[in-house]
């Protein structure tokens, strides 16, 4: 795996047996602000008399900014699950899923998780950000109650943080939860990220490999943007629907209520995607035109149509201003044939998961 723009996973020994979430403190003085987290801080020498664990590694220190929020493992293992210096910050909520998408990123598992909704909750609060948070799975209106509660939590402490949710829709088919949600979570700025992946259900089906999944999801558009409900419209180009990206999106701006955006993603090489990748992935280069299409319906419409994951030198030079610098810089890298592209600092980048990259720097001198 390639070298990332950020390191989030560290091994520290003097935190074996530790568990949990915990806010990182890098001033003594902030030891006594009120927080729902414990507090670890790090610092060269340890405070007397002080029940706060106090810790030194240089590393973490390097990589981390006071106020962060680290996830224990109670093996020494140290996540960094929100960073005041990242590109973007998510957090995962439940590795619970409906849907089993051939591509998935972050495979289900049929597990009691719902802890993870706490820690989210009191990590939100904790870190007091003013900037969107990403929340993810899993499915994260999978348990309907779960993600009510969560809001609930929110709300009690008067946590205003901006979120951006990443769900498959289905729950949204349930109008009493949908209303239930919205009356919870439009307190705050909030999207929800649903993705389409075909004007037909055959298709969508198969790439979720959920019979039914396709019927759910465009109800749940329905209703969602019928409650006035921000919703980012999401596609993930593959071999089986690639053709079709301008009907997929002309349809959602057509049917659906409260399309705020459109983003086309390209496939992320990790998870389920790897084994299937073959079968689902297609250089952009040979859909280019399909994306060129897709893209200029956002004029029509009205609607900011954006590339996410899409390296500038895979997509030709008039998609440059579609293509967004959207990759998260725990995973971000850039091979070394990228120091010799002269548009390195307009490009998000690629996939460090990905195997054989293939760059094509822009302007190299031989």
């Amino acid at each position: 795996m390639a070298e990332v723009a950020r390191p989030d996973s560290f091994y520290v020994e003097e935190l074996d047996s530790v568990f949990g979430p915990f806010q990182i403190l890098k001033y003594r003085d902030a030891i006594k602000e009120a927080t729902p987290l414990p507090k670890l801080l790090i610092c060269e020498s340890n405070i007397p008399d002080s029940t706060i664990k106090t810790i030194w590694n240089p590393l973490l220190d390097k990589w981390t900014n006071h106020g962060d929020i680290a996830l224990l493992n109670g093996r020494g293992q140290v996540r960094v699950v929100l960073c005041r210096s990242a590109n973007a910050n998510t957090l995962l909520v439940t590795e619970r899923c409906d849907n089993l998408c051939l591509f998935c990123s972050q495979p289900p598992r049929d597990v009691d998780d719902t802890v993870l909704f706490a820690y989210a909750a009191q990590s939100i609060v904790s870190f007091r950000s003013s900037d969107v948070i990403g929340i993810s799975g899993g499915e994260p209106l999978f348990d309907k109650k779960a993600i009510l509660n969560f809001f609930k939590i929110l709300n009690e402490f008067n946590d205003k943080t901006p979120l951006h949710i990443l769900s498959n829709g289905r729950a949204f088919k349930d109008i009493n939860f949908t209303e239930n949600f919205k009356e919870a979570a439009l307190k705050r700025k909030i999207e929800i990220g649903i993705p389409l992946y075909s004007t037909s259900s055959r298709t969508h089906d198969y790439l979720v490999n959920s019979k039914g999944a396709w019927n759910d999801t465009i109800k749940g558009l329905i209703n969602a943007g019928n409650k006035g409900i921000p919703i980012e419209l999401r596609v993930i180009p593959t071999q089986a629907n690639f053709s079709e990206l301008s009907s997929i999106v002309e349809m959602a701006l057509t049917c659906f209520n409260s399309i705020t955006r459109v983003s086309i993603m390209n496939l992320e090489q990790t998870g389920w995607a790897k084994k299937n990748w073959k079968n689902l992935y297609l250089k952009p280069e040979l859909y280019c035109d399909e994306l060129q299409e897709a893209c200029l319906l956002g004029d029509r419409f009205g609607v900011e149509i954006s590339l996410f994951n899409y390296p500038l030198c895979h997509i030709p030079e008039e998609l440059y201003k579609f293509a967004k610098k959207s990759i998260s810089d725990w995973k971000k890298s850039f091979p070394a044939d990228c120091e010799y592209c002269t548009i390195k600092s307009d490009c998000g980048g690629f996939f460090s998961s990905i195997r054989n990259m293939e760059v094509m720097p822009k302007g190299r001198i031989l």
